[in-house]
């Protein structure tokens, strides 16, 4: 939903209404005893205490949810309607529902757009385009059905010339233009608004785009068959004695035919010896189909309606394609129409039929007499059943869920192709009694129970979205189903509310899981995934549709918060919902209070222990909460019940998923975690294998020195001492190092590559161990790489940083991941660094 820009660009044809401010929290003095006793009445009143409703103050009639502020003022809203629909001449009665309506905004700024490219070309158009649409919904917003386009636009075009005031050549160029794009209309066209019967008037134009080409479709085949078998006549005729004339027999003769008597010659000519003739059955079975096709005229109604007293429709009584019937059960009086209709049809479909089988010769008296003979509408083909004249049964939400679902049930087990519109008010139950409150009991889901049908085309939608409307009419009128159409119209009754457009109530309607949308389609298959969509509810995933909310604190500070637009805010929207709030005064904060879409994810236990609330605006901007009683929380509870167990039809959040996910990622983890284990067991028995053969190995070669056996391994490569060694091999022998300077031994060569292989200063990982699970890669997908088997190795150290390394340990489940020390030294934060990957290179 968005709001008017201003037209104009800084002209003087401004829209009324002045840009939305951010709402206010009142200042209020906090006091804890005041809070404590503002609690115990909030509570008692969330719980229906009759006695604490008179202790809290009432709401204004002016208060609206608070994400809906900001379309107080309804003048100023855009939305998609008037609506601009194409004629269903020409089309080929296989349009998508795109190619049926568009917004008149979109229309308007495509077709000058496309008659005037250039960026200054109708310019002043262009700049008022906004404002001809205002004034155009202004002029449109009484007139209840389509209306022709051309004489309300010139209207409107006239009075932006008036409002303007251009000279002369402007005023020329403009008018220019918009006879420009008058004439861009096309012929038939007509505009819809929104109101009491958009999503009837909906229905009527989606069935005269798939209607009307299917019948002249179909009289083009009936004038086929009526030639074909006037050929079979022909052909017949030529085989015939009665087709040779005396005339034909003297022709024969040649040029001396004057000499002879030709009828005398025709009479005795040998005619026994021709091709086989036809059947006197055959040929009164074809002459009785030749005059029933001939004779056959077109229905000129196109729809029937059926519907109760509480319907007044005047406007069908001004189109001779629309009939109505006035009838106390609509259910039942559409499936006798329907009968009807297709009895009357089924002589000519299997005239039809008939002719197709004697012209190509294959008609079998033994096979298909009987066949014809009882030949009736459950013997119709596809295409035949879309050709039955449309059966619209309008009913009533609540006699449907009460003493009219015998009748209801019926019809939709039926398998007649009747369509079922039933408009329902998404804060009523139609379950309840006439004087029961909504909230009483679980509220009657007429689409659920349409969907337990199984084999009916169910949809759920409104005319708000006119294109997910369009959809559902289209996929319902190409399927040969009995179809059930839940509509919600936004409208609301007179009261003392502030007024606001039915367009958005009904969009609010969607957003607060009111009345969500979907449709259920049994021919797309068995499944249902393949029968349910889901499309076009806001934000399917969540339990609630989430936006950002501004407003300003009592410090005059700016807050935003993430709202949630729940049922119990589309519930502040109807007048007789206002006895389930309470306004909470400013001031009394406490823990216990809790927004409602956190009320909602409590467990019950939780749940009692808190008072739950909505956030409101007043009239005059300013921001207040609201207490919820505990009737609308439950209600509240109940459409979030339901909307799961569409989401789960829908495959969207579907527990049985998300348990087999869950299972799935336990059993994967359970089995990396047995095989790291086993390959940390196999380490740790493989380092102390080598760490005792090393340490065995150190420990001999040492007592072979001290015993003096083993002299090459000496320090320094020490060799046998000099009392017993020559002179010049005393002065042989290097001088001493500072080690041994110092008293320690000094190293050889063998034992520095020995402590080489066990040294922990180069970087390495130990690959067994690693689990996949990409931490490293997303550090550096340079510095680390995968093998064959998806576990990690050290890829280009000089493409990396020594602090990269140690991140990626830190982060490494497997604790795989062995930083070394630095190999740069003027990296910077050493010091810190090393301190962090001590604990990987023990």
């Amino acid at each position: 939903m968005t709001t008017t820009q201003e037209a104009g660009q800084g002209a003087n044809t401004q829209l009324p209404g002045g840009p939305a401010s951010v709402p206010t929290l009142p200042t209020a003095v906090k006091d804890a005893n005041s809070t404590r006793e503002l609690m115990f009445i909030l509570r008692h009143f969330h719980l229906g205490d009759p006695g604490a409703k008179g202790r809290l103050e009432t709401l204004g009639n002016d208060f609206l949810p608070a994400l809906l502020d900001p379309f107080r003022d309804t003048s100023r809203l855009r939305y998609d309607y008037p609506l601009l629909l194409y004629p269903p001449e020409g089309m080929d009665g296989h349009q998508k529902a795109a190619e049926l309506a568009c917004p008149l905004a979109d229309f308007l700024q495509q077709t000058t757009l496309a008659f005037a490219p250039e960026r200054d070309a109708a310019r002043i158009l262009k700049d008022h385009l906004p404002w001809l649409e205002h004034r155009l919904r202004q002029d449109l917003a009484e007139a209840e059905g389509p209306v022709q386009l051309p004489r309300h636009l010139v209207a409107a075009g006239e009075a932006l010339q008036e409002r303007l005031q251009l000279d002369s050549g402007n005023r020329a160029r403009l008018a220019g233009d918009l006879e420009r794009l008058t004439q861009q209309i096309p012929d038939g066209a007509t505009v819809l608004s929104y109101g009491r019967y958009a999503s009837m008037h909906l229905l009527v134009h989606a069935i005269r785009s798939r209607v009307v080409p299917r019948r002249a479709r179909f009289r083009t085949l009936i004038n086929n068959c009526i030639r074909g078998l006037k050929e079979l006549f022909e052909v017949e005729w030529g085989k015939s004695v009665e087709s040779i004339e005396p005339a034909q027999a003297r022709d024969s003769v040649g040029p001396g035919a004057t000499l002879f008597d030709a009828a005398a010659l025709s009479e005795v000519m040998d005619h026994s010896h021709g091709t086989r003739q036809m059947s006197a059955e055959r040929r009164q079975r074809i002459q009785r189909v030749l005059a029933l096709l001939e004779g056959w005229q077109d229905d000129p109604v196109l729809v029937r309606f059926v519907h109760d007293s509480s319907l007044n429709c005047e406007w069908l009584q001004d189109d001779d394609a629309l009939v109505d019937e006035e009838n106390g059960d609509p259910c039942t009086r559409a499936t006798a129409l329907f009968d009807q209709q297709a009895q009357r049809l089924a002589g000519l479909f299997a005239a039809v039929r008939i002719a197709q089988l004697e012209i190509n010769g294959i008609y079998d008296p033994i096979i298909h007499d009987p066949w014809f003979a009882s030949f009736d509408w459950e013997g119709f083909t596809h295409d035949e059943l879309l050709l039955v004249p449309t059966v619209i049964a309008v009913e009533s939400a609540d006699r449907v869920a009460r003493e009219g679902r015998p009748a209801f049930s019926r019809l939709l087990s039926s398998g007649r192709p009747v369509q079922i519109l039933i408009r329902v008010r998404p804060s009523g139950n139609p379950g309840a009694a006439p004087d029961e409150d909504p909230f009483h009991n679980y509220r009657t889901e007429l689409g659920y129970l349409g969907i337990a049908h199984r084999q009916a085309v169910v949809a759920q939608t409104s005319a708000a979205r006119h294109q997910h409307m369009l959809d559902c009419y289209l996929g319902a009128l190409d399927a040969t189903r009995t179809s059930l159409h839940l509509i919600n119209t936004g409208l609301r009754p007179a009261g003392r509310l502030l007024p606001l457009n039915a367009w958005l109530v009904a969009g609010a309607a969607l957003e607060g899981r009111a009345h969500p949308f979907f449709r259920v389609n049994p021919q797309a298959g068995d499944y249902a995934a393949v029968r349910m969509y889901f499309g076009d509810n806001p934000q399917e995933d969540k339990d609630w549709p989430e936006h950002p909310f501004h407003y300003q604190d009592e410090n005059g500070n700016q807050v935003e918060l993430e709202l949630a637009f729940t049922f119990a805010d589309y519930a502040l929207l109807i007048e007789d919902m206002h006895e389930h709030f309470r306004i909470i005064p400013p001031g009394c904060d406490s823990e216990a209070l809790v927004p409602m879409q956190d009320y909602l994810t409590m467990q019950p236990d939780e749940a009692y222990q808190r008072v739950p609330f909505v956030w409101t605006v007043d009239g005059n901007a300013l921001l207040h909460r609201l207490v919820v009683s505990r009737e609308l929380a439950m209600a509240c509870l109940d459409r979030l019940n339901f909307w799961h167990t569409l989401q789960e039809l829908a495959g969207v959040r579907n527990r049985y998923v998300e348990r087999a996910i869950e299972q799935t990622r336990q059993q994967e983890q359970e089995l990396a975690r047995s095989a790291r284990e086993q390959l940390q067991a196999e380490h740790r028995a493989e380092v102390e294998r080598v760490s005792s053969e090393a340490a065995g190995e150190a420990m001999q070669r040492l007592t072979d020195i001290l015993l003096g056996l083993d002299f090459s391994a000496a320090p320094g490569g020490l060799q046998p001492s000099a009392t017993t060694a020559g002179p010049a091999a005393t002065e042989s022998t290097a001088p001493e190092t500072n080690d041994q300077a110092a008293g320690q031994p000094a190293t050889t060569d063998e034992e520095e590559e020995g402590e080489e292989e066990l040294s922990f200063d180069e970087p390495w990982i130990d690959t067994p161990l690693c689990t996949s699970c990409n931490d490293c890669l997303k550090v550096n997908p340079l510095l680390f790489i995968y093998n064959d088997e998806k576990q990690a190795l050290l890829g280009d150290l000089s493409k990396a940083s020594y602090a990269q390394l140690v991140e990626a340990a830190e982060l490494c489940p497997a604790r795989c991941i062995h930083p070394g020390k630095p190999w740069n030294p003027d990296e910077s934060n050493l010091p810190d660094l090393i301190e962090r990957a001590a604990p990987f290179n023990q």
